[in-house]
């Protein structure tokens, strides 16, 4: 099962994201997240998709981003990242 993120993944919305998150990770890997519907993603959101990696790693499992959005692939493209090497990080 995945989670799906809509609308902004920013500073605005990380809080909330975060907790929604960490939430989703309690449950049994294999993780992947739903990017298709985020409109919008700072260096907030970029964090909050590092950290969900290494929550992810520190208890086995796997996160796989999925679909990402325009938003997602320039935000990861200008921190040189892809959905795949973000994994590696």
């Amino acid at each position: 099962m995945s989670l799906a993120f809509e609308g902004e993944l920013t500073v605005m919305t990380a809080a909330e994201q975060h907790a929604r998150l960490r939430a989703y990770l309690r449950g049994t890997g294999p993780f992947e997240l739903d990017l298709s519907g985020v409109t919008e993603l700072d260096t907030a959101g970029l964090q909050l998709l590092l950290a969900a990696h290494h929550d992810a790693r520190q208890q086995g499992a796997h996160l796989t981003l999925r679909h990402p959005s325009p938003a997602v692939a320039t935000a990861l493209a200008v921190a040189h990242l892809d959905t795949e090497s973000l994994g590696d990080l």
